[in-house]
């Protein structure tokens, strides 16, 4: 079993999801918990550097929730979208991007 820490963030990203949308998010989270480094394609994609994406989908859309592994099973999800469009917006990429090095530099200081 991992630790799933869900950043104030994301979860208000979450938050704002459709019902049906949010509902499914939840549960690929609880997935991930469960699954951590095991959970593969179609479900989690490797973005690069360490950057996770989650997918989840319901009737009311798709979303994706970025994430990353830290040590001692320690998951971080960082940055959550409802996607509307096939390819991932880069200004979405790179808020996780800039979020993940953020909570990297945090860990660093201590």
């Amino acid at each position: 079993m991992f630790t799933l820490h869900l950043i104030k963030q994301a979860q208000k990203e979450i938050l704002k999801m459709p019902t049906a949308l949010r509902e499914s998010t939840f549960e690929a989270l609880k997935q991930l918990e469960q699954q951590g480094n095991q959970l593969k394609e179609p479900h989690v994609r490797d973005m690069g550097d360490g950057l996770k994406e989650l997918r989840a989908s319901s009737k009311d859309g798709i979303s994706r929730s970025f994430f990353f592994f830290h040590i001692g099973k320690q998951i971080y999800v960082i940055h959550a979208l409802h996607k509307k469009t096939q390819k991932t917006p880069k200004q979405d990429l790179d808020l996780a991007k800039q979020r993940m090095k953020a909570i990297k530099e945090q860990f660093n200081a201590k």
